[in-house]
């Protein structure tokens, strides 16, 4: 009965270490997902600034009229 009186707090300090081991890795991970973020409206807004998106504006604008009329 001692020997499992023991190994709960060892195995609370396991489970503790491990969750902060996790909760590392989530902080990391966010982190991560912020920078991906951040690069896609990145090379978004490079796309939408270029001269052919600009150019291209008015077709892709016409493209739900023009669906509707080919139904």
């Amino acid at each position: 009965m001692v020997a499992a009186a023991n190994q709960q707090p060892d195995e609370l300090a396991a489970l503790r270490e491990q969750r902060e081991a996790l909760h590392r890795e989530l902080v990391r991970k966010t982190y991560r997902i912020g920078e991906l973020e951040q690069q896609v409206d990145e090379v978004a807004r490079t796309y939408e600034e270029s001269l052919s998106w600009r150019l291209t504006r008015p077709v892709r604008g016409l493209k739900p009229t023009l669906k509707k009329l080919l139904r």
